[in-house]
């Protein structure tokens, strides 16, 4: 068995450790940002193909002691690195030091500095050519954490991403569109609610559609990487592991991602063909964000039956369903101020009243990063989930409304 990491937005670490329990992993363990465990090989393929809140999955290749930084660079010469690459595929490092540590280091870019040198060093002394750096799109992509070592001393692991990009990129967006949260966190934030998915969903705000695509996603059984699933499925490597060294010279495990392949594209296939009737409504002002999210919709092969649209204030729009229903969505909040805008607080006062008076029956999941928008909502507030979208704590507010 091996030692993995997966990554995680902050505050959604317990959401990722749930959602590994269906595979068969072993010494799980919750640290900031993510979870390490360890598994074969193959569980860990699965887990990286069908996880739909992790960041990035890696897999750890060494780990090292040494007590000062200068001790760095001939420690990580240690590894076998001639076994894990060749010279011809390029690399590029990140590095990650923890937050209790940080102040006795120069800076992360300096350390990965230090272990690209005792990379391509290690080739050198053995005769070879040094691998090329590509810090854009580097067939290996390292990641050096460093951590204290008990009350002496640190210890350095480095990981090895496994897909070689963010597992956010889903890759039914348009190329170049930043959605003002992140694929990952939305399914997280969809997972953290009380949804049913045999009830309808709403977003009044729902700008490109993230919180609802990640929602039909989850009800049809589409994994999170059908899209780049679908591409390796003609030949394409899509994913980093396809080209490493390791994946390669592992028959077993090219089979077990030759099948599952084959069998996540046809659960995918079969999810949406069962697709009975409209139980997404998307709201927004904006034609270009809902005509976003109907290409994003469309890219993906969900159902157009399943989704209503509309483009209305959401101070004004009411259900479009009957019976119980949930609404998640992600108002907007500008820029952090000392004290936001009085149009925001209007905003909010007015969507919590139209919660009120035209959604009863209705659970409410609202995101907020603002305490004052917060309050202008005049609803009480049942339960509070908090968690990080990039560096601004927010948090995931339950209303039930009677």
């Amino acid at each position: 068995m091996k030692r993995f990491f997966a990554s995680c937005p902050k505050g959604i670490e317990e959401t990722l450790f749930a959602e590994s329990e269906h595979y068969n992993f072993s010494h799980r363990e919750i640290t900031r940002g993510g979870f390490s465990f360890k598994s074969e090989i193959n569980s860990a393929l699965n887990f990286l193909l069908e996880t739909r809140v992790a960041s990035r999955v890696y897999q750890e290749i060494g780990s090292f002691i040494f007590e000062r930084e200068k001790n760095l660079y001939e420690a990580a010469k240690e590894i076998p690195w001639q076994k894990i690459m060749n010279h011809d595929q390029t690399l590029r490092i990140s590095c990650l030091i923890s937050n209790d540590i940080r102040g006795v280091f120069r800076n992360s870019h300096h350390l990965s500095l230090v272990l690209k040198d005792a990379i391509v060093d290690t080739f050198r002394d053995n005769g070879g050519e040094r691998p090329s750096i590509d810090t854009r799109d580097g067939d290996y992509h390292f990641l050096l954490r460093i951590e204290p070592n008990g009350k002496k001393g640190f210890k350095g692991i480095i990981l090895l991403d496994l897909a070689g990009f963010p597992l956010h990129q889903r890759g039914y967006r348009e190329f170049g569109h930043q959605a003002p949260m992140k694929e990952n966190l939305a399914a997280a934030l969809v997972l953290n609610t009380s949804w049913d998915k045999e009830i309808p969903l709403s977003d009044p705000f729902c700008g490109s559609g993230t919180l609802l695509i990640e929602a039909a996603m989850i009800k049809y059984n589409i994994p999170p990487m059908y899209l780049p699933l679908k591409e390796a499925q003609k030949g394409y490597p899509y994913f980093a592991f396809q080209i490493h060294e390791w994946f390669k010279r592992d028959e077993s495990a090219q089979k077990v991602f030759k099948h599952l392949t084959s069998e996540l594209i046809a659960k995918a296939e079969n999810g949406i063909q069962k697709a009975t009737q409209a139980c997404f409504m998307g709201n927004d002002t904006s034609k270009d964000a809902l005509s976003m999210l109907s290409k994003s919709w469309k890219r993906l092969g969900l159902p157009q039956k399943a989704l209503r649209l509309n483009m209305k204030n959401a101070i004004q729009v009411a259900p479009e369903f009957e019976g119980p229903g949930v609404v998640i969505t992600n108002p907007p909040y500008g820029v952090r101020l000392e004290e936001p805008d009085e149009g925001l607080k209007s905003l909010y006062h007015n969507f919590g009243e139209n919660l009120k008076n035209n959604w009863k029956g209705t659970k409410a999941y609202i995101v907020s990063q603002d305490p004052v928008l917060r309050k202008s909502i005049s609803l009480r507030t049942e339960k509070r989930f908090v968690f990080w979208n990039g560096p601004l704590e927010c948090r995931l507010l339950t209303y039930d409304l009677f």
